[in-house]
């Protein structure tokens, strides 16, 4: 008899530390939900204004380079051109066919290299009005970003602000709760709860699961009405208390 006691006070200790951890989690789920998705969007705004930060880092390095690469091509088509007149004053100094053809296949040099720079300089400069625009359009974007974080991370520390020592205590309570509650039976209650929803308990509601709403036989009700023993919904898995 006494053994049918002592097990009796055990499942129902066990019951009503499930109960309350369950209408604790409920409390902090609603106290999640008056925060709506406001986390959530901070953390999406902050992430692209990181992203965007960096787009900028880097196309504002690229454009850097790519202004000193025109002012470098257009040294060496300078230097180039200024060559090649030196070189076509030198055709009508020659003396001979082999002093001529020296001269003539370096001037075919220096067209080449004077090709290669314009070249150069004009996708350069192609590239440079592409980054120009891309930086402007992301400023732009970025300027917006950060207004519409500042707005909404302000909501959101005002909501945490709020709510920030009902949450502090609930947790309080919850910690104090999980210390009672058998290892196995609180790790299956987080895994039904993080799987259902957010509810790993449910009371017998018309002779059903609060949770899924199948059917429980009569002697399991009686069973846990009588608090003789921890028993698991055999569909959805919640636990269920009277």
């Amino acid at each position: 008899m006494s053994n049918e006691v002592g097990l009796e006070n055990k499942v129902r200790d066990a019951v009503k530390l499930l109960t309350e951890l369950q209408q604790i989690d409920d409390e902090l789920k609603d106290i999640a939900m008056e925060r709506g998705d406001l986390p959530e969007e901070v953390e999406r705004l902050n992430s692209s204004i990181v992203e965007s930060e960096a787009f900028l880092e880097s196309r504002t390095a690229e454009l850097q380079d790519g202004e000193k690469a025109i002012i470098d091509r257009r040294k060496e088509l300078e230097e180039a051109l200024d060559k090649q007149k030196k070189l076509q004053q030198q055709l009508y100094a020659v003396k001979n066919t082999r002093e001529y053809d020296a001269v003539t296949a370096e001037l075919t040099f220096v067209k080449e290299e004077i090709t290669r720079c314009e070249t150069a300089i004009t996708a350069t400069t192609a590239r440079k009005a592409e980054l120009e625009r891309l930086l402007d359009e992301r400023h732009t974007d970025l300027t917006s970003v950060r207004a519409e974080h500042k707005v909404k991370n302000a909501d959101l520390q005002e909501k945490l602000s709020e709510t920030a020592e009902d949450e502090r205590q609930l947790m309080q309570r919850r910690d104090a709760v999980v210390a009672k509650i058998m290892k196995p039976l609180y790790a299956h209650y987080e895994r039904i709860r993080k799987a259902k929803d957010g509810r790993g308990v449910a009371h017998i509601t018309d002779s059903a699961c609060g949770g899924c709403f199948a059917v429980i036989p009569p002697q399991t009700q009686v069973n846990i009405r009588k608090l003789m023993d921890i028993v698991l919904c055999e569909t959805c898995g919640r636990i269920i208390v009277p």
